[in-house]
């Protein structure tokens, strides 16, 4: 989807163009609300943090290894997530696959592991 951001509107006598996309507390909204920012932007934080998680996960235990998943990764996809009603099926796939990689994560499994294998 191609975005025209040359559309603007002059203010004392300098044009100030529209954006493509503005974070609102913390929600990344583009002009068709279709919420592919706001997806993009969270899988990235989540995946930040699930990299990070794996290189400290052999020193904790798994009580402390699910808190610290809950409340980091965790917190993160709740956030404002009923904005997400509606969105597409490639916008919550994607949110899927992170809640997957996370559970990987946390019980230390092998990738061609299944999510739901990992109860």
């Amino acid at each position: 989807m191609a975005v025209d951001t040359s559309i603007g509107i002059t203010v004392a006598g300098s044009n100030i163009k529209f954006s493509a996309a503005v974070k609102l507390l913390g929600v990344n909204l583009d002009r068709y609300l279709t919420m592919d920012s706001h997806v993009a932007s969270v899988v990235r934080s989540c995946n930040f943090h699930i990299r990070a998680l794996r290189h400290i996960r052999p020193r904790l235990t798994l009580d402390a290894t699910k808190s610290v998943a809950a409340s980091i990764v965790g917190s993160r996809l709740d956030y404002c997530n009923s904005l997400l009603y509606g969105t597409s099926q490639r916008n919550y796939d994607r949110l899927q696959r992170v809640q997957n990689t996370l559970a990987r994560a946390v019980t230390q499994a092998l990738w061609r592991s299944g999510a739901t294998e990992l109860r």
